[in-house]
């Protein structure tokens, strides 16, 4: 018997959850494999732009 499926707990801007499994259950952070790659993307854009200051 499958276990439960843990969705991914980002919200948009109209209040709904995404309805992705999550990654890795087991976390304290629930997302799904999509929003894991936004969240990468928007972090190597940030130390790109922190990279371009020094």
């Amino acid at each position: 018997m499958p276990g439960r499926i843990v969705t991914c707990r980002v919200l948009n801007r109209n209040g709904n959850q995404c309805t992705g499994e999550a990654v890795d259950e087991s976390a304290e952070l629930l997302i799904c494999t999509r929003h894991l790659a936004e969240a990468q993307r928007l972090i190597h854009a940030a130390f790109q732009r922190a990279k371009k200051g020094t």
